[in-house]
């Protein structure tokens, strides 16, 4: 007996070892494809690209670990875009349960640092390549199908592109799989009585879970992929089972109810931010952006364009054709699921997106159609175990496949090599013909074991030359995207000038854009009025159009990185450093604005671009005069007094306090991003916060003294809280029911 033929029994008689054996497989061929990551020798060790991984994921999950280890909820951050709703910003992902994980494992293994971000990456490959191995194991019965699929889906160009570096639209979607699990399963029974499919409620709790885990993870529009896939595929199972339409709008509607209840918690107050950010300035023109038409080669060629998304290797194209071709199950689903986003992919390009933009709910919220590769990518992995399935039943003489194989081999080897010849004169086209000359040899390997080969199908032998066909094909294309050969351990964040900044102990803002950048400020803990969240609060942008100097009044700016020599009000040099190529300077600004003072002049605009035009007006005064949207009902008097106090006595991220003393009637305004949520008392009675200055907080005080405090409690948040509660608490008593297996669970 071989050591196959032993292998292969061993597997027959225990068929749970081999799903164990397959699982232990795809785990080590996670640690092979990320094993200069994981190494200790710095040496080998690469890292991610600093960049958005760095400046928004690294940098807020930093403030993110660090106020849930005491505690706190991160409700605000003062320390970007002069103050935001940290929790509301949807892509810190607070209430992730893998982010938490990754906060409580760092906690003990040395801190939050860059490894830890990156290796909480690399572990939602594994979730991806494990949840794509039940779902088609378990719908296919076919542990190769599984494999296959699992391996197209982790290491293809759409994962292994950009979704490292944003690492919200890794952690979003990587939970799909598990959720068309939970709708195959819940579809799987057919009533005794009616020979009709029915729905089982409770396995619609993984589907439920799936949308929520994929909501928190922080990325809204792969979210809302995810969530027009569930529903289709729901569709889908109910017409094939033959399922009643009524039953299925119920259960979808369920679905979308419990999975997006359990992330009320973040999708509220990310609901109530998001309208006051500069995407709903939007128009189509700034959403309808998609991939070029010419990155359709990169489907058959890697390395075309950056990161080439749409790759998903050779041998998985021919067999998710091959799934399409004999009609496998599901096959023509997702062969039209993956034309459809194709389509909606180039944006404005195509008349599919002008049509998905009126009739689609929530497409025409984002930008960026490109991002619908995910649903490409996932569509051909299924397709693609789906295809490796259908050659063990397909007989030898009806396999034709092989020869439509055969002369794509030979058309690739024609182009290869006129291309060859062609590099000779152009000499742009040398490194489409190295890449040409690969996929000639893949599309030849891959004729000759899916081919020539498939009549073995059903070997132990042929199952481990496909697999190796394709971690081959994927491997060797994939493998170095995105990593730089640098430990990250060894990454330079932001300047010298940093520490320097910070042994200044009095309440004070600084423009970071030279030497601090991203959202550093955040991490380190220097209360920055600039930021790199998508998610920009229209006050920001709004301030960052007024004149410079004036900018850093209202915001109260005593430190400036920059490469000026020169600011447009006295300053001196503190320090210099070389960063990233650039002399950056640290002005000190020796005349700062305070963060809160009384003004007893006013000025009345009602709408806020009036008041921002005259923001920009050299002649205005903020010191003195506070521009309102309405007449205050107070006495203020013709000659302002100079003699006012204003002490700040507490200031935290969701609490402020503030002595008072004014002579006279006038408005107390506070350096502070006027958002819902923040509640002010004076002396214990709750007061009104006016909206002064464009964009900053106000208080109409009349002549005395005063305790002031103003807390951030947004009651989004709040009502977030008890809606993810509630889903919750459902949630589990479908688990329950689940378990008991109550015949009144089922829905026909």
């Amino acid at each position: 007996m071989t050591w196959l033929s032993r292998i292969q029994s061993w597997l027959e008689d225990k068929p749970i070892r081999a799903d164990i054996t397959a699982l232990a497989a795809l785990t080590l061929l996670w640690c092979f494809y990320f094993w200069r990551v994981l190494t200790p020798n710095l040496i080998d060790q690469v890292s991610l690209p600093e960049g958005d991984f760095s400046s928004q994921f690294l940098a807020c999950g930093a403030y993110q670990a660090e106020r849930l280890l005491s505690g706190e909820i991160p409700l605000w951050n003062p320390y970007n875009y002069g103050g935001h709703p940290f929790l509301a910003d949807v892509q810190t992902a607070v209430f992730y349960p893998p982010r938490l994980l990754t906060i409580v494992i760092s906690h003990f293994t040395g801190g939050w640092n860059y490894n830890a971000v990156q290796i909480e990456a690399l572990a939602h490959y594994w979730l991806a390549s494990v949840w794509m191995y039940l779902f088609i194991r378990t719908m296919t019965r076919s542990r190769i199908a599984g494999m296959v699929s699992a391996i197209a889906l982790a290491y293809g160009g759409y994962l292994t592109g950009y979704p490292p570096v944003q690492l919200a639209v890794l952690e979003a979607s990587s939970w799909l799989p598990l959720g068309l699990l939970g709708i195959y399963k819940a579809s799987g029974d057919i009533s005794p009585d009616t020979q009709r499919g029915r729905w089982h409620a409770g396995w619609l709790a993984l589907s439920a879970l799936t949308l929520g885990m994929s909501l928190l993870a922080g990325h809204p529009q792969t979210n809302l992929f995810l969530t027009y896939a569930l529903i289709a595929y729901a569709v889908h199972r109910a017409a094939r089972q033959r399922i009643a339409w009524k039953p299925t709008v119920l259960v979808v509607f369920a679905m979308l109810i419990i999975g997006y209840g359990l992330a009320a918690v973040q999708l509220i107050p990310g609901l109530e931010y998001m309208r006051l950010t500069t995407r709903t300035d939007m128009g189509f023109d700034a959403r309808a952006g998609g991939f070029p038409f010419s990155d359709l080669l990169s489907i058959f060629v890697h390395g075309l364009t950056h990161w080439s998304p749409l790759y998903a290797g050779i041998p998985v194209l021919a067999l998710a054709g091959i799934a399409a071709w004999r009609k496998q199950e599901s096959a023509c689903f997702w062969g039209i699921t993956a034309l459809i986003s194709l389509g909606i992919s180039f944006g404005g390009s195509t008349i599919m997106y002008h049509l998905a933009y009126l009739t689609a709910p929530g497409l025409a919220l984002f930008r960026g159609q490109e991002r619908i590769a995910y649903l490409i990518a996932y569509s051909l992995a299924i397709m693609a175990g789906l295809g490796a399935a259908t050659l063990r039943n397909v007989p030898s003489t009806e396999r034709r496949h092989s020869r439509v194989l055969s002369i794509a081999a030979i058309l690739s080897w024609v182009l290869a090599i006129e291309l060859f010849i062609a590099r000779r004169i152009y000499v742009e086209l040398d490194t489409l013909s190295r890449s040409v000359f690969f996929v000639g040899i893949l599309v030849t390997l891959t004729w000759l074991v899916v081919g020539r080969l498939s009549t073995s199908a059903k070997s132990t032998w042929w199952q481990l030359a496909l697999i190796g066909l394709i971690i081959f094909d994927l491997f060797s294309n994939t493998m170095n995207t995105n990593w730089e050969a640098r430990p990250a351990s060894d990454r330079t964040l932001y300047s010298e000038l940093v520490p320097i900044a910070l042994e200044d102990d009095t309440l004070y803002r600084v423009d970071g854009r030279l030497g601090l950048g991203g959202n550093f400020g955040t991490m380190v803990g220097l209360q920055d009025i600039w930021g790199v969240s998508p998610l920009r609060p229209k006050t920001t942008q709004a301030y960052g159009k007024l004149p410079q100097y004036r900018h850093h009044q209202l915001l109260a700016v005593k430190y400036v990185f920059t490469d000026w020599q020169q600011l447009e009000v006295p300053s001196i040099i503190r320090a210099e450093a070389e960063f990233q190529g650039f002399l950056a300077l640290l002005h000190e600004i020796t005349d700062p604005m305070p963060r809160a003072w009384m003004a007893y002049r006013t000025m009345i605009a009602p709408e806020d671009s009036q008041a921002w035009s005259w923001l920009a007006d050299p002649s205005f005064d903020p010191r003195t005069t506070v521009i309102l949207i309405s007449e205050p009902e107070l006495e203020l008097p013709d000659n302002p007094p100079d003699d006012w106090s204003v002490e700040i006595t507490a200031y935290e991220p969701e609490y402020i306090a503030l002595d008072v003393d004014t002579p006279t009637d006038g408005i107390l305004v506070l350096s502070e991003v006027d958002y819902p949520g923040w509640q002010a008392t004076v002396d214990g009675v709750t007061v009104p916060i006016w909206h002064v200055d464009g964009g900053l907080r106000g208080l109409p005080l009349e002549a005395g003294q005063y305790h002031i405090e103003l807390d951030y409690r947004p009651l989004s948040f709040t009502l977030g809280v008890g809606i993810s509660i509630g889903a919750l608490l459902v949630l589990l008593t479908l688990v329950v029911l689940q378990q008991v297996k109550q015949d009144a669970f089922y829905l026909s």
